[in-house]
């Protein structure tokens, strides 16, 4: 009788990080956003550890449980100059970053759903050997960063769905 073999996700971390964001004004704060423009740096990051598998039985064959480890940690940017900004200020700050929260929570949920999906690659096969589940495996990381990239390419990193912020002349 074939053995289908279990899966198990073991969250080794999920972390928040922040990017301080210098300076006092508005104008100050903008033009660090246009200097990571310009270098194509991401104002918000959401990144992945290296992901790990173990497996039952150590030795021999059909493996009969899979566990995956991994964790990520999403940064975002912190600004201490946005209680003493204009009321407008504040607002477009408060605007981009509410939305940057959301992009980078949706790359979370991109990972949780490739997860899912690599659990249901595992579970489909019958007397999962190491050699295919070292194929699977090798895929994996492929898997998420071609769906993490599709994201971002739909979304211009987040600008379509509303991370950008006006320019200093408009929110006086």
């Amino acid at each position: 009788m074939p053995v289908q073999a279990s899966f198990k996700i073991n969250w080794t971390k999920k972390g928040k990080a922040s990017e301080t964001v210098p300076g006092k004004s508005y104008e100050d704060m903008f033009k660090f956003f246009q200097k990571k423009n310009a270098a194509r740096q991401e104002w918000g990051k959401f990144s992945t550890e290296r992901p790990k598998l173990s497996f039952k039985p150590a030795k021999g064959e059909p493996l009969t449980e899979v566990v995956l480890d991994i964790g990520y940690t999403i940064t975002l940017p912190s600004w201490g100059g946005a209680s003493s900004a204009s009321k407008a200020g504040k607002e477009a700050w408060d605007k981009m970053m509410k939305a940057l929260e959301k992009h980078e929570d949706n790359h979370r949920l991109i990972l949780l759903e490739q997860c899912a999906i690599f659990g249901e690659k595992i579970a489909a096969e019958k007397d999962l050997t190491l050699k295919r589940l070292g194929e699977l495996f090798a895929q994996f990381p492929k898997d998420i960063k071609a769906a993490q990239d599709k994201y971002d390419d739909a979304t211009m990193h987040g600008e379509k769905e509303g991370v950008f912020l006006p320019a200093p002349d408009k929110v006086k």
